[in-house]
This record gives structure tokens, C-alpha cells and sequence, in this order.
């Protein structure tokens, strides 16, 4: 009897110390059991072994590792559950449990029927306990009843527990390890995060540090649009260009796992056998794209939720409860990263923006776009003035229409400055003077690196006129294939920078003017229909100053007035002779060329009365383009009025913007000479 004792004593040591010399050096779980299972084959009847260790986070056991003698499948049955199975019975209650008939154990009918389907005849499972640790089970199974002095129970749990030392020490190591591979991961991630790289650049490298800690196939940032509830791509990183293509503007729904995240402010890890409850179009073409698992992380700051950090995987590997966790903590480092990004960039667009619109401002002063300028009792001027005041408190869409030099300009500021947005800006573009190609970048502005020579970011006109009004001046000179994407922002109030996705939403009074006919531009096809009619809201006519001559002598005095303070010259008079003259004049170039003639004159006059440099065309002079009997009376009011003295600069030749030989021609013609000899 005490040989018997001593032998099975022989056999438990030989063994044990078998099993550390397999077992040594061995650093994963897979190896570990393979030397055990070699340190065992002599001394124990099994024709397979299996780890299977405790996942608190799920509460359920893990199938980690499985070596076998005879072909054993263990395929869709690497998670096993604590209730319904001998691992759950033995890891409970911490007790060796042997089954030397499957067949015939009626506690776990399902789980004893899926051994005896894989021609297992016998099993034994004895607890994995380290300490009080409770590690999990190690079970052994057999194709063969089980033999009278085989592997009994307590040589294996005796076994086990010293096999429990090595795997606690090995799961020690590498919580240790991913702990530090974390640390680390965190320590780059910030690293990045605090660098001067782009968003693009910075989340790729963000990706690729956290890929060493989450396995991943493609990573994407979102931004969510409080005003309109919509996510934006912000940044993606994947391996490929499979998801590269997907809408970039998708609309927040509970369709897609990010709308519910953002909903419900936690995690939603989603797998194959989840995707039919996210119905959204883009979720379904990164699914036919590859995707098989996701997991959608809010990124959440002291201010609220700003938007999600997407996880995505091409292999049916879900998301663990562990790898949530660490994603949540970078999710936490990039909301905050991201949160300062956009804070001190709406910073450095208000500094260019109120830079810009200091410009426009100083312009303006210079403009002298005070309502002054509104000189004209004619009743057509009048009428434009009238439409002007009835439509300016409306925030409606005007379109001037009228020729050059009318005062299209002008009759929109008195709008702007009749109209509850007076206080800001007034945005002047003229669409003729910028060349086709920069015309969008100076509408909608551009990012830095948009295209060749985009060195820096600039903001652009509608931007620039949020909240004010935007004077789109010679309209009709606009690309047709711009033109679709002016429509969009009249029409929905948002756009995006050229090199952005991100759309910038507006609140933009827009006024047009035109010299043009748009109506028949858009029967040629030389203007969109659509955009016509969005602009045709409210057309204002300004009448061209050849259908307002009374207030031609109004203009002039003004305009007299006004230079000759600023040249501080001491203008007195203008000769009655060159009013009559000038209000006869056709003025092709409406009230611009009147002021510009003004100022002409006032720069040549030297005495008190206006010395007027007449237009190059004879209509107005005492000539071939004026009857004689009028050019007869115009030389002699012209003579009265200078007191018979023909030269000089207060002589009639001057009044008369004529040289003094080329007048007393004019005279000799008209057989005016003589009478003042």
C-alpha cells in the first residue's frame, strides 16, 4: 500500500516538474497549453485540453486556447456562458467535475449534446484559481470511456493549480504590457495632438497610433451641426479608399449608430447580426464596402457632445467592452483637441473678418455713401426712390436694372441703409471686374491649399456679409457654371469654401444690379432661368438721367459744391448758358460722367464762376450739332452774362467751355461779331 502511494506521489512530481520545464519560457496562452499538454500525455488519459478563462466585463467565459490529439472543433463556441455548461458549474463552485458518460449527463442537455456530436465520451474540468483569483476552468476531454485509474480528478486539480501560477503570472504580464502599450499610445496621441500638422494629417497619425492598441481598418472624426443637426466628416483615416467616397454630409438620425451615440452620450458598438436596425444610406455603403464591425464613441466636452469618433473593422472581430474603454479615453483627449481647433479657428476668422470688413468700412467712407447723394425731384427718379423705400425693410432679393453710370450703386446702398441691417456690413462685388477663375474664391473664400496659390486661408464675400448686404454689381457677367452654386446660397443660405467640406451657413441680404438684358441672356442660354427668377423678386428700375433733365441743374450745383470744398476753391456761380447746355446733353454716361465733368471743371476754374470743361461731343456747343437759332441765343447769353468780354477766364469763351479764337468764329457765323465791335 505504501509503494502504491509512493508511486502515484512519483508520478504527481514527475509530472509537475515536467510540467514547468514545458511550460518555461513560453509567452502566450497557446504555447502554454501545448506544454502542458506534452508535460501530461504520459501520466493523463485525454485526447484534448482546453483553457478557458473569465471575462469579468461580460461576465462569461473565453475560450483562449485548444490543444488536441484527434480532430475537435470548437468553431462558434469561444464564448460559453456561466448557467447552461460544466465550465459555468465548476467555475461557480470551484469543485473538479468528472463526466465518464456525455451521453448520459442530463444537466446541460444542449451543451452535452454539442460534445457528443463531436464524438466526446468522457470529460473532466477542474478550476484555474490562482490565490483567490478565480482565473477560469481547464477541461479535459476523451473519444474513449473513461479508464479506472485515468485522469482522475484530484492529480489534475492538483496539476491545475500549479498551471494557475504561470497563467496568472502570464495575464499579469500582459495587463502590464497593454497598460503600458496604452500609456503609450495616450503619450503620442498627444504629442500629435499638441503638433502644428493639419486635421488631416493629425488624424491619420492619431489612427495609426491608436491601430497599435484597437485593431482597426478605418477610423473618421464628426462634427455635429447644432444649428441644422448634421454630422460632418471631419477627418478620415483608412488603409484604403474604400469609404473614401461615402456621403460626407450625412443628416443625423437614429438610422445611424452616431446619431444614437450622440443621443444617448455612450458608446454603440455595433457587429453584422445589428446592422438591419441602421437602415441609413451611408451605413449601408460602408457596408458594401467591407464593413463588418463598428463602434461609434461620443466625443463629449464640458460644453456638451461636438460629435463622434467612428471605429470600423473589415473582419467580423466585434469590439470588446476593454477596447471601448481605451477608445472612450482618446476619444475624450481628441473632443478636447478638437473643441480648442474649432474655438481658435472661429477666432481667427472673426480677426479676419472684422480686418475685412474694417476695409469695406473705410471704404464706404470713401464712397461718400451717405444719402445726400440722392439728388432728383424728377418723378422718375422719385418712383425709383419710392420702390426702394417700400422693398428695404423687407429682406427681399433686389434687382437693379438700368445703364451705366445711373446710380445702381448708390439706390442699393440707401436699401442697405434703409433695412434693419444697417448696422453691418454692406459687401460690394463687382463680378465684371474679377476674372472667372477666382470669382467662386471670392464669393464663398478658400482654404489654404485649395489650389495653386491658395497660400493662406481667406474669407469670403458671403461670409463677409452675414448678417448684412451683399451687392452682387454687373450680375449678368457671371459664369453660367458658377451660377448653380450662387442659387444654392442665395436660396439655402450655406456653402462651403473651396477646398472644404465644411458648410458655412449665412444670413445674407443680397441685392443684384445689371446693365444687361437678363431676360433675354436666358432665352440665348447665356443665364440660368432659375437664378433669374430667384432674383427677379423685386426689379427696381433706375431711369437713365437723360429722362430726368430736371434735375440735371440740381446735380451740377452739387456736384460744383462738393469738389470745389474739397480743392477749397470759392465757386460762386455756374453761367446759366452751360446749364442750359449740359441739360440739353444726352449724358451717355448717366450721372457718373456728370460728376466726373464736374470735378473736371472745377479742377480748371480759377475765379469764382464755374469754368465749364463741356463734353467732347458738339451737342452741347454753339455748332453744327445744335440749331442756329439756338446756338445764336446760347453766344449771346453766354456774352451778357460776361459783360461783353469774349477771353479771359470769366469771358464768354469760357463760359461756354469753347477757346476763345474757335468762339469768336462761331460769332462771325452767326453775324454776332458785329454787334459787339
Amino acid at each position: 500500500m505504501i509503494d502504491l502511494v509512493s508511486q502515484v506521489e512519483t508520478r504527481i512530481y514527475r509530472a509537475l516538474f515536467e510540467l514547468t520545464q514545458s511550460i518555461a519560457g513560453h509567452d502566450d496562452l497557446d504555447s502554454l497549453c501545448r506544454g502542458l499538454a506534452r508535460s501530461l500525455q504520459e501520466v493523463a488519459d485525454f485526447d484534448f485540453l482546453a483553457l478557458a478563462l473569465y471575462d469579468p466585463a461580460e461576465n462569461v467565459m473565453r475560450l483562449h486556447a485548444l490543444t488536441m490529439t484527434v480532430p475537435v472543433s470548437a468553431e462558434g463556441h469561444t464564448v460559453l456562458s456561466l448557467e447552461d455548461n460544466p465550465a459555468g458549474w465548476v467555475w461557480h463552485n470551484q469543485q473538479p467535475l468528472a463526466v465518464s458518460d456525455v451521453a448520459a449527463e442530463k444537466r446541460w442537455p444542449e451543451f452535452t449534446a454539442l460534445l457528443a456530436e463531436r464524438s466526446v465520451h468522457s470529460l473532466t474540468v477542474v478550476p484555474l484559481t490562482s490565490g483567490h483569483r478565480r482565473l477560469g476552468v481547464l477541461a479535459f476531454g476523451s473519444q474513449s470511456a473513461r479508464q479506472p485509474g485515468g485522469t482522475e480528478p484530484a492529480f489534475l486539480q492538483r496539476i491545475a493549480s500549479e498551471f494557475a501560477v504561470t497563467v496568472d503570472a502570464y495575464l499579469m504580464q500582459q495587463a502590464l504590457v497593454r497598460e503600458r502599450d496604452r500609456l503609450r499610445a495616450l503619450f503620442d496621441i498627444t504629442n500629435a495632438l499638441v503638433s502644428k500638422l493639419s486635421w488631416g494629417e493629425l488624424f491619420s497619425a492619431i489612427s495609426t497610433v491608436l491601430g497599435k492598441v484597437i485593431a482597426h481598418d478605418g477610423a473618421a472624426v464628426t462634427l455635429l451641426d447644432k444649428a441644422t443637426g448634421r454630422l460632418q466628416l471631419h477627418a478620415l483615416h483608412a488603409v484604403d479608399d474604400r469609404w473614401s467616397d461615402v456621403n460626407r454630409t450625412p443628416t443625423l438620425s437614429d438610422a445611424m449608430p452616431s446619431g444614437e451615440a450622440i443621443a444617448s452620450g455612450r458608446p454603440v458598438v455595433t457587429s453584422e447580426s445589428d446592422f438591419d436596425r441602421f437602415p441609413a444610406p451611408i451605413y449601408r455603403q460602408m457596408m458594401d464596402r467591407g464593413l463588418k464591425a463598428h463602434c461609434s464613441i461620443p466625443l463629449v466636452t464640458a460644453n456638451g457632445t461636438i460629435g463622434t469618433l467612428e471605429l470600423g473593422r473589415t473582419t467580423g472581430q466585434p469590439f470588446s467592452a476593454d477596447e471601448i474603454e481605451f477608445g472612450v479615453q482618446v476619444a475624450r483627449q481628441i473632443a478636447i483637441a478638437l473643441e480648442n481647433s474649432l474655438a481658435f479657428r472661429e477666432l481667427a476668422e472673426i480677426r479676419d473678418k472684422l480686418a475685412t470688413e474694417k476695409l469695406y468700412l473705410e471704404d464706404e467712407i470713401r464712397f461718400d455713401q451717405n444719402l445726400g447723394n440722392m439728388v432728383g425731384e424728377s418723378p422718375a427718379f422719385q418712383a425709383a426712390l419710392k420702390s426702394a423705400q417700400i422693398v428695404a425693410p423687407t429682406d427681399a432679393t433686389v434687382l437693379i436694372l438700368g445703364e451705366t453710370g445711373t446710380g445702381k450703386e448708390l439706390i442699393a446702398r440707401a436699401i442697405h441703409e434703409w433695412s434693419g441691417r444697417k448696422n453691418r456690413s454692406f459687401v460690394r462685388v463687382n463680378c465684371a471686374a474679377i476674372p472667372a477663375t477666382l470669382l467662386e474664391s471670392e464669393l464663398f473664400g478658400h482654404e489654404k491649399g485649395a489650389f495653386t496659390g491658395a497660400v493662406a486661408q481667406r474669407i469670403g464675400r458671403f461670409e463677409l456679409a452675414d448678417r448684412g448686404t451683399l451687392f452682387l454689381d454687373e450680375i449678368g457677367e457671371i459664369p453660367l457654371e458658377l451660377q448653380s452654386k450662387l442659387l444654392r446660397a442665395i436660396q439655402e443660405q450655406e456653402f462651403e469654401r473651396l477646398g472644404s467640406n465644411r458648410t458655412i451657413r449665412v444670413d445674407v441680404r443680397l441685392i443684384a444690379a445689371t446693365n444687361r438684358d437678363l431676360k433675354a441672356m436666358v432665352d440665348d442660354n447665356k443665364f440660368r432661368s432659375d437664378l433669374y427668377y430667384r432674383l427677379h423678386v423685386f426689379p427696381l428700375q433706375m431711369p437713365p438721367l437723360r429722362e430726368r433733365k430736371e434735375d440735371i441743374p440740381a446735380l451740377l450745383r452739387y456736384f460744383t459744391q462738393k469738389y470745389a470744398q474739397r480743392m477749397n476753391r470759392n465757386i460762386e456761380s455756374i453761367p446759366s448758358a452751360a446749364i442750359e447746355a449740359l441739360t440739353q446733353y444726352p449724358w451717355p454716361g448717366n450721372i457718373r460722367e456728370l460728376q466726373n465733368l464736374m470735378e473736371r471743371s472745377v479742377i480748371l476754374t480759377q475765379g469764382p464762376v464755374l469754368r465749364v470743361a463741356m463734353p467732347e461731343t458738339s451737342a452741347v456747343r454753339p455748332g453744327s450739332g445744335t440749331p442756329p437759332a439756338a446756338q445764336r441765343e446760347m453766344v449771346l447769353r453766354a456774352l451778357r452774362e460776361a459783360d461783353g468780354i469774349v477771353g479771359g477766364p470769366s469771358g464768354a469763351a469760357a463760359r461756354l467751355g469753347l477757346k476763345r479764337t474757335t468762339l469768336q468764329s462761331r460769332m462771325k457765323k452767326l453775324g454776332i461779331d458785329k454787334e459787339y465791335r
